[in-house]
């Protein structure tokens, strides 16, 4: 799902409702969702942070498992790649989490 994050929450959301409509779910806490968050390759590390205490307490607080290459590329000189960042959970889980890394890659990263 590619847009703002505003439409991809709706579009997170609707999708969904829609299973838990059709019977795919017995209730929200049967599904696990999986969410792949691209992040500039040069903020991984602020996303992991100093011996991981970052991405531990981003685990603690949301309820998500949040999973990142163990070798992230570097970017090559002239550009910023992405790495996927990888976001398991339940419905509501992944989207805090989602939403803190967000917030964190704004922080650091602030908008010309």
């Amino acid at each position: 799902i590619v847009g703002t994050p505003e439409g991809q929450w709706k579009a997170q959301y609707m999708i969904f409702e829609k299973m838990r409509e059709e019977g795919f779910m017995c209730g929200t806490d049967d599904v696990r969702l999986t969410v792949e968050l691209l992040v500039a390759s040069s903020q991984v590390g602020r996303i992991i942070g100093k011996g991981g205490q970052n991405v531990r307490e981003l685990q603690r607080v949301t309820g998500s498992v949040i999973k990142l290459p163990e070798h992230a590329l570097a970017p090559p000189s002239g550009g910023d790649e992405e790495t996927p960042v990888h976001i398991i959970g339940l419905f509501y889980s992944v989207q805090s989490a989602q939403r803190r890394i967000r917030a964190m890659m704004l922080s650091t990263n602030p908008p010309p």
